[in-house]
């Protein structure tokens, strides 16, 4: 496959996208082959989220307890439930063809960012310093299970996260924070099961990562509230 390629933007979401959690003012970008054919890949650009309804997220946090005296050092890590994303860009829906190989999925991808964060510059031109979020799924097992919302979240909404993703459409998360405790959680009380995902993306995102990584994106120390997914941030500066 030839590594030559065009990037695009447009309004309307290419075929097969998975539906971004919002649109106003979004964009979509496209890096399509020079010749006749399918997009390599694509993402879509949301100068502001939030605004309209609450974007909720965890924070991932960390107590210290430590006494010289006693020879104690111990760190625990908790979750704090909030909407720290309110007003933040974001890019989200990423796909990239696999059909690829490794260097072309890197070169398309972080041109793709590239360009997905000047149209932003461009939007936000009053406001550098504004962040960029990019949230990724979280862990998954063999069988599509989720230990993060088997382990937290399902207590608070009995369902498979399948079906409530479904049910409750683009908007999943403004619809589920509500349902999660505001107190602080600390990691330590949930099963090792949730403990060992936070953080994790899914296998498939990890080139994803790679690529956001080498244009400056670092880990936020948020995660997402349904599978515990990673939410990474860069400056618009």
């Amino acid at each position: 496959m030839s590594e030559a390629f065009r990037l695009v933007s447009q309004t309307h979401a290419p075929a097969g996208a998975l539906a971004p959690a919002e649109t106003g003012e979004g964009h979509w970008w496209l890096a399509e082959p020079m010749e006749a054919g399918a997009p390599l890949a694509w993402l879509h650009a949301q100068p502001r989220i939030g605004l309209g309804r609450p974007r909720y997220s965890f924070h991932l946090g960390r107590v210290v307890h430590a006494a010289a005296e006693l020879g104690l050092h111990q760190v625990q890590h908790t979750l704090q439930l909030g909407h720290d994303a309110t007003g933040e860009s974001e890019l989200s829906s990423l796909y990239v063809n696999p059909a690829l190989s490794e260097a072309q999925s890197q070169a398309v991808m972080e041109a793709l960012l590239q360009a997905a964060l000047e149209g932003l510059r461009a939007q936000r031109a009053s406001q550098p310093d504004a962040l960029v979020l990019v949230e990724l799924p979280g862990w998954s097992d063999a069988q599509g299970r989720h230990p993060f919302w088997d382990g937290l979240v399902q207590p608070f909404l009995p369902s498979d996260v399948s079906a409530a993703r479904a049910r409750l459409g683009t908007a999943f998360s403004s619809h589920l924070g509500p349902l999660l405790p505001r107190q602080l959680i600390h990691t330590a009380f949930l099963p090792e099961a949730v403990q060992a995902v936070l953080g994790r993306p899914e296998t498939r995102y990890l080139p994803w990562l790679q690529a956001l990584r080498a244009i400056g994106f670092s880990d936020w120390r948020h995660l997402r509230i349904d599978d515990g997914g990673p939410i990474w941030a860069r400056s618009l500066a």
